[in-house]
């Protein structure tokens, strides 16, 4: 019996055959190449939208509407902190800073980022008079107590805040640097400060 005779593949076939993988291969990368860009445009979209809403407003001087004060002496009132005038500062009444207190209240609410504390500008004056050292400060917005010491200069310094939307902001002074004399005059009892300024946005 003679055998089965052999399948035999013409040369049109075979070519055909070839075609046909190579399309299917191009349509299989192209599916893939989309998928992964499309996921791409999606991640570079909401890294965008992220950095876009995270911008902090800049920072600005906000200005109080009144200040109160524990005590201050005749000429040296607590408005004087936040007036401008290099020339006005407050004084406590001859407290020597003891149970010593000041308040500042804001119109609207504000988110303070940092103050400003200025001592005495004129060097004998700073000598002559009791000045910070302790401080806790209280906001109206936020339970926070922020506590800390100023350094015995007249350079000013800067305190951080933590507020979101403050009307009303405390300093309470917990300890001072002592009065000195200056020369052959004795020093003062009062506790004495330039000014206080405050840095943030509106709330």
């Amino acid at each position: 019996m003679a055998p089965a005779p052999t399948l035999r593949t013409s040369p049109g076939g075979r070519a055909l055959g070839v075609l046909g993988a190579v399309v299917l291969l191009v349509a299989l990368a192209a599916l893939i190449f989309n998928v992964f860009r499309g996921g791409s445009d999606v991640a570079d979209s909401s890294t965008t939208t992220s950095s876009t809403t995270s911008v902090p407003a800049a920072a600005v001087e906000l200005f109080p509407n009144s200040v109160e004060a524990s005590s201050y002496l005749n000429g040296h009132e607590p408005e004087h902190l936040t007036d401008g005038d290099a020339d006005t500062d407050w004084n406590d009444d001859g407290a020597r800073g003891v149970d010593g207190w000041l308040r500042f209240s804001f119109s609207t609410p504000v988110r303070i980022t940092e103050i400003e504390i200025q001592n005495l500008f004129d060097d004998e004056r700073f000598k002559k008079n009791y000045k910070i050292q302790g401080y806790l400060i209280t906001t109206d917005d936020l339970t926070i107590e922020i506590s800390g010491r100023l350094t015995n200069t007249n350079d000013p310094q800067r305190v951080p805040i933590a507020s979101i939307g403050t009307t009303e902001l405390t300093i309470e002074v917990k300890s001072t640097y002592p009065a000195e004399p200056a020369g052959d005059r004795p020093p003062f009892n009062e506790l004495a400060l330039q000014s206080v300024r405050f840095f943030g946005s509106q709330g």
